[in-house]
């Protein structure tokens, strides 16, 4: 019933997602009792310590009980749609994008803040040299090497939030990565995006350069509508939900 697990995901999310796969399916039914952790991971081929992160998600989302001294029950399908909207590897959907965005909006905008009134000279440092690497990513005919981009695009926004100084922010921010890349991947392919997003990081690392914290908040907002906007316009028809 379990096999080991694909490497695209983190160790915790695969298992989320491969659980939440079995319930959908029914192959596990509310009432059902999980196998033990040291089985789970031995079924997996990973540590406890990845099975058991990915439990107590799938408590958070309602999907499972955990009755200490008793086991792990699943609980219902009352956390099922929101377990697959997070975890499932189709989540560019309207709803979603919002719902992540509206997230983001909150976390990026105020971290933009944070970072122009904390950042050290490294960090900004850092952030100009991740601008160059990702305006490096165009090559002389005009194309843009969209994996560059993508890796210079996760790797401004972590930087970010590592010059914010806010470490509760950051592990948040690092809890949406799985959720971050299928949206990069498909903002990155939408005609002009990539390089408007590349001018737009470096608008908000030379206000958080310059010590000028709305300004950095209004750059990160406006470059999150922008994207928003562009990934909602660009879905496929079909994929409304």
């Amino acid at each position: 019933m379990f096999e080991p697990i694909p490497t695209h995901l983190s160790l915790r999310d695969r298992i989320v997602q491969d659980l939440l796969q079995k319930i959908d399916n029914e192959q596990l039914r509310p009432g059902d009792r999980l196998l033990p952790e040291r089985t789970l991971a031995h079924e997996y081929q990973v540590s406890r310590t990845a099975v058991r992160d990915a439990l107590r998600t799938l408590a958070g989302l309602g999907v499972v009980v955990i009755r200490h001294g008793k086991g792990v029950y699943i609980q219902g399908n009352q956390g099922l749609a929101l377990g697959q909207a997070l975890w499932a590897p189709f989540v560019v959907r309207p709803n979603t994008v919002s719902a992540l965005f509206a997230v983001r909006k909150v976390l990026e905008t105020a971290a933009s803040g944070w970072a122009a009134e904390r950042a050290t000279a490294a960090d900004k440092e850092r952030l100009m040299r991740i601008i160059g690497e990702a305006q490096a990513a165009r090559g002389s005919d005009g194309k843009i090497n969209l994996e560059r981009a993508a890796q210079a695009d996760q790797a401004f926004h972590t930087t970010l939030f590592v010059a914010a100084g806010n470490p509760i922010a950051a592990r948040l921010m690092l809890n949406l990565l799985d959720l971050l890349r299928e949206v990069r991947k498909q903002s990155l392919t939408i005609e002009g995006r990539a390089w408007l997003s590349i001018a737009e990081h470096e608008k908000i690392a030379l206000c958080i350069t310059q010590d000028t914290a709305q300004a950095a908040r209004d750059a990160m907002l406006d470059h999150l509508n922008g994207v928003e906007a562009a990934i909602l316009a660009n879905l496929p028809r079909g994929n409304e939900n």
